[in-house]
């Protein structure tokens, strides 16, 4: 009962996360990624202001080289939303499913002591920001996709594509592409590798009116390049290794999505010291009244309201007055 409850938890948080349960685990092996999993998968203050710095600077690098019309350079209280991804979920991976360290598939052994194997995780940021006008979104070590934004939650146009019937476009699907690959090559995407491999595709959004029989062309226009790449386990309507949507009538960004980061020649955002990170206790929401503090932690006057609030009220449950860390699961005991 205990290794199938084991094995049933592993799989459950690993398929949740996205992440592939490495094949060929022993029961001991499942046991040792669970406690490694929860020792280091809970994120304070003071690692989400490592990640947001990272954030923050990536994205600054790509909106000044795509040329965006957005506040230069993004700052803090330029974000509207933000979200850190948990460490563990964040943990680089090898093609064999592992994470990619020095110890390879020995990872989970108990013979090498654990702190030595948490130590050697290679985390990367993951998350994203909002700003008004935009999303950038982080996914291990990597900027994988920048949206405008209507608001913090909903991606233009997205209500209201019935304005754009019938607009004419300052753009055909030649232009599309010159303006797709223009903008790749800017993030240091190896179009030429691309192109070569996969080759491309150009879509234009058709659209059926609400009480309409026949659907027009909108002045949206969908670059794919990788398109035929895709896992064999993957079906037929897998998204392109990159993608790029343009506004006709205006020429402007809309999305661009990297979603196989092997084409990136970008290097990796890793939260080098990302163990003592998470190690290091949250401030007291007394102490987050100082802006200096509040500033340290890039944390908004909004921000420190809510954590103080959240602090208060989780408090108030459990009667606790010396515990100032966010909840996070508790390592077992073998």
């Amino acid at each position: 009962m205990t290794r199938c409850f084991v094995s049933m938890l592993v799989c459950c948080v690993l398929t949740q996360s996205g992440c592939a349960k490495p094949k060929h685990l022993t029961q001991t092996q499942q046991v040792e990624m669970m406690a490694m999993l929860t020792n280091v998968n809970h994120a304070g203050l003071t690692y989400r202001a490592a990640v947001i710095r990272q954030m923050l600077q990536e994205a600054n690098w790509a909106a000044g080289r795509l040329n965006l019309p957005i506040k230069h350079p993004i700052q803090i209280e330029d974000v509207l939303d933000d979200y850190t991804g948990l460490p563990w979920f964040s943990v680089l991976q090898s093609t064999n499913q592992f994470p990619d360290t020095i110890f390879g598939t020995h990872i989970f052994d108990t013979s090498i002591p654990r702190e030595e194997r948490l130590r050697a995780l290679k985390i990367g940021i993951s998350g994203r920001i909002n700003t008004t006008d935009f999303q950038f979104t982080f996914d291990r070590g990597r900027l994988r996709s920048i949206t405008r934004m209507d608001d913090p939650e909903t991606e233009r146009y997205s209500r209201r594509l019935v304005e754009l019937a019938g607009k004419p476009s300052l753009i055909d699907s030649n232009g599309a592409y010159q303006l797709a690959t223009q903008w790749l090559a800017a993030m240091d995407v190896d179009v030429p590798a691309l192109e070569k491999q996969f080759g491309h595709s150009v879509n234009q959004l058709r659209y059926l009116p609400s009480g309409g029989t026949n659907a027009v062309l909108l002045p949206l226009y969908y670059v794919g390049l990788g398109t035929n790449n895709a896992p064999k386990w993957k079906p037929a309507s897998y998204d392109p290794a990159v993608e790029v949507e343009i506004l006709g009538t205006t020429k402007e960004l809309q999305d661009l999505e990297i979603n196989d980061p092997s084409f990136s020649h970008r290097p990796l955002l890793l939260i080098t010291n990302a163990l003592d990170l998470i190690r290091t206790p949250n401030p007291s929401p007394k102490q987050l009244q100082n802006p200096a503090t509040a500033q340290a932690y890039e944390l908004t006057p909004a921000q420190v309201l809510n954590y103080t609030r959240n602090f208060e009220l989780r408090h108030s449950k459990t009667n606790s007055v010396g515990d100032t860390n966010a909840p996070a699961i508790k390592s077992p005991h073998f």
